[in-house]
């Protein structure tokens, strides 16, 4: 590609007309409603500003929340048939869309300035173009660019501050210049920090030769002018310095407790996992994220060997953001990957430059399959609001004709509801213990139906009894499984009403993954107390089933365990920690009795045997009781324990070799359904899988990809085998052999959905 212009800052038609037709493809398809809690706590941000009550979360992003209010005048004006919600996020996306035709143009001087005074001109001024379009056509960059968020505006303003500060090693002005954009920078995104200071100092050193005096009232004091701006407006709508660093270490407390971050689980498979979210995911495609790769790579290689200059330049400028990202923000949010993608398009063009003539022939495709991969995410993320915000509206319009007593939510869900306005009466839910608000609801008597407006990813659900929560709608996004959009939250939503539970659970209860971090993050277990649950008093002969774990290693002792109802001990066993696991049927042949309340009280307590002050860490991780006639089963022998990836909601458990569900109720026939991971991700050919009950196979199937199964077992078969169902495989995988680590575990299959039903259902 053949350019021309002159001067440092000229820029050439190809990046304007790169520019015009980014901002063109996004402005019709800019978010249609609020779509994550940072963008509500924006919209939140625009009608009052208050960082202690995360009106933005702090640090307060009051740059961006000026901007917002700016264009907030001009699109309520236009567009004044839309919810406030919507117009708070056009106003808010359209700074990404302008945002990212600004970075696209900064872009080009950036590279520029990369190799400015290198003998051999870098990548010319034609590869400049194609880097800027390889960097405009990534799918990350171009989502970004449609979104109610500050990543956007945020790097456009740091890559613009980089440009002028490297061209301050020759313009005095534009070092000057380059430090005040640099302060303003830190009022859209404070962590632009890591993408301007770098650079910064080093310019700073550049020009020490103009002596200290003009260093401190130039350019330090224009990045102190362009901090002051916001940063004073900012401490005082917080309520000073003091209210101020409240807020922000709240926010700190809340990150460290949550995120899952390298720094705190410094692992390689973390480690691997961060490398793959920042720098695969942000393509959207493996294949495309292939290829940028191994251009990147040759481009570095050529640096290296031909331009070691640039080469410390470029990571000047950009490594320090990326260590900070890969080791303390959780990787799995894309979108903070944004300010690693100018690097890795840069690099890529020059590995493409690297081939001569043949570069715009290769460099060509490239744009044209990432803006195939990109464009259709963009189309239809502006086409369709957030499923929060369709489900509240559904709720609300449901509400006018059937009134529920009570209206609860998870954290996420509530943002979104007072981002809408309140039309829908939630009660403020107690951040990541959300279920108890139905706890207490139960306990207080109530009877009423109630609703629940759940984010699909959150699991706390599972301590209310399942035959309760069957009543339920589900909302999805058509983005919601784009990598590039990766740690949106909520990404579903699921509305539950519910009639009286048969149970439902309290804290220190482990039933899935999120709920056991929970209870060892407060110390709530069955050993350091009694968990509870409530029952509801029904006549009749009733059952449950209790599993668990013993969490401790060799040293530490055996656990005995105490089960009562209303005080009546039903059930004592002991776990030591080579069983390890346990799994129990307790049969409650006169029901529970009538009571002073509508719901028993059952307890389950825990106790180290006879070790003095040693504690047995232990945790109950499966629970169910229901009336004898109906269906209880539970997870036995050769199940592995669940997990869980907060930021997605994925839940799974992994078989091996033969992993058993046991059944306990009348004699009946069920379907046994799983869905699970291509195995080939694990082996070189297709496992046998056999579904077998009473010695007898039931069921085969050779998964070569991503499959359901949903299995028929007959009642006589079940009989046969005492109640016991197998998953059997003839392969497993051995991760500690395999990756070189100290897990022990075979693995057969990765399961995402393993459940039982009556054939009647």
């Amino acid at each position: 590609m053949k350019v021309s212009s002159s001067g440092p800052f000229k820029t050439p038609w190809p990046v304007w007309a790169i520019a015009a037709a980014y901002l063109a493809l996004h402005l019709p398809f800019l978010a249609p409603n609020l779509e994550d809690v940072d963008s509500i706590n924006f919209a939140l941000g625009l009608r009052h500003f208050d960082p202690a009550l995360h009106q933005p979360h702090p640090p307060g992003y009051p740059v961006y929340i000026a901007l917002g209010r700016v264009s907030l005048y001009l699109v309520s004006t236009i567009w004044s048939t839309l919810s406030q919600a919507a117009v708070e996020a056009m106003a808010l996306a359209i700074w990404s869309a302008v945002g990212g035709a600004v970075a696209i143009v900064a872009l080009f001087h950036l590279f520029r300035e990369l190799s400015a005074g290198s003998p051999r001109q870098g990548l010319g001024e034609g590869g400049t173009v194609w880097a800027v379009a390889v960097a405009a056509a990534a799918p990350v960059f171009w989502i970004s660019g449609l979104r109610p968020m500050s990543d956007m505006p945020g790097l456009a303003l740091a890559i613009s501050a980089q440009a002028f500060i490297l061209s301050g090693r020759r313009n005095r002005m534009h070092l000057v210049l380059g430090a005040c954009l640099a302060g303003l920078a830190l009022g859209l995104r404070v962590q632009t920090l890591w993408l301007t200071a770098p650079l910064l100092v080093m310019a700073v050193v550049v020009q020490r030769r103009s002596g200290v005096v003009w260093l401190l009232t130039r350019p330090i004091a224009a990045g102190a002018a362009g901090v002051a701006v916001w940063a004073i407006p900012l401490l005082v709508l917080s309520g000073g310095i003091d209210g101020y660093l409240a807020a922000l270490g709240t926010q700190a407390d809340e990150d460290f407790a949550w995120v899952d971050m390298v720094w705190l689980n410094p692992t390689p498979r973390r480690l691997a996992f961060a490398l793959y979210e920042t720098f695969v995911l942000p393509w959207a495609s493996i294949p495309l994220a292939v290829v940028v790769a191994a251009a990147a790579i040759a481009g570095a290689i050529v640096l290296l060997v031909r331009e070691r200059r640039v080469l410390l330049i470029l990571l000047l400028a950009f490594a320090p953001y990326t260590l900070f990202h890969l080791l303390f923000q959780e990787t799995i949010f894309v979108r903070y990957a944004l300010p690693t993608m100018p690097m890795v398009a840069f690099l890529a063009a020059r590995g493409l430059a690297s081939t001569g003539r043949f570069a715009p022939m290769m460099a060509a495709p490239l744009v044209a399959a990432s803006l195939v991969v990109t464009v259709p995410g963009g189309i239809a993320y502006g086409g369709e609001p957030h499923p929060a915000f369709r489900a509240i509206a559904d709720a609300a319009r449901a509400a006018e004709s059937r009134q529920p007593a009570a209206v609860f939510s998870h954290f996420a869900i509530w943002r979104a509801v007072q981002a809408d306005n309140g039309r829908l009466p939630v009660v403020q839910p107690r951040r990541q213990f959300e279920w108890l608000a139905l706890v207490d609801y139960w306990k207080g008597g109530g009877t009423a139906p109630v609703w629940f407006l759940a984010d699909a990813r959150r699991t706390d659900l599972a301590l209310i009894d399942p035959q309760s929560s069957r009543d339920v709608v589900r909302y999805r996004w058509r983005v919601g499984d784009r990598p590039e959009l990766s740690g949106t939250r909520p990404l579903g939503v699921d509305w539950y009403r519910f009639d009286r539970p048969g149970w439902f659970a309290g804290e220190g209860w482990s039933l899935t993954a999120e709920a056991g971090g929970l209870a060892r993050v407060t110390a709530s277990g069955p050993d350091h107390r009694p968990i509870e649950a409530w029952v509801r008093r029904r006549p009749g002969p009733m059952h449950l089933v209790v599993g668990g774990r013993h969490l401790g290693d060799a040293a530490d002792p055996a656990a005995e365990f105490e089960l009562a109802i209303d005080g009546r001990v039903r059930d004592r066993w002991t776990l030591t920690v080579d069983e390890r696991n346990f799994l129990r049927f307790v049969d409650l042949p006169e029901g529970i009795e009538s009571g002073d309340s509508a719901y028993a009280h059952l307890t389950i307590a825990s106790r180290a045997v006879g070790s003095g002050d040693r504690r047995a860490a232990v945790a109950v991780r499966q629970f169910d009781i229901q009336p004898a006639a109906q269906l209880v089963y539970g997870f036995a022998d050769g199940w592995h324990e669940e997990e869980y990836d907060f930021p997605s909601g994925r839940r799974w458990r992994w078989t091996s070799e033969k992993s058993l569900i046991r059944l306990q109720g009348r004699p009946q026939s069920v379907r046994v359904t799983l869905r699970g991971e291509d195995p080939l991700k694990y082996f070189d050919e297709a496992p046998i899988v056999r579904v077998t009950a009473g010695g007898r196979v039931i069921g085969e199937l050779r998964p070569a990809a991503d499959f359901e199964w949903t299995v028929s077992v007959p009642s006589d078969d079940i009989v046969r085998g005492q109640g016991a169902i197998a998953i059997e495989t003839d392969r497993v995988y051995m991760p500690g052999a395999a990756e070189g680590t100290a897990d022990q575990r075979h693995l057969a299959l990765r399961l995402f959905e393993y459940r039982v039903d009556t054939a009647s259902n």
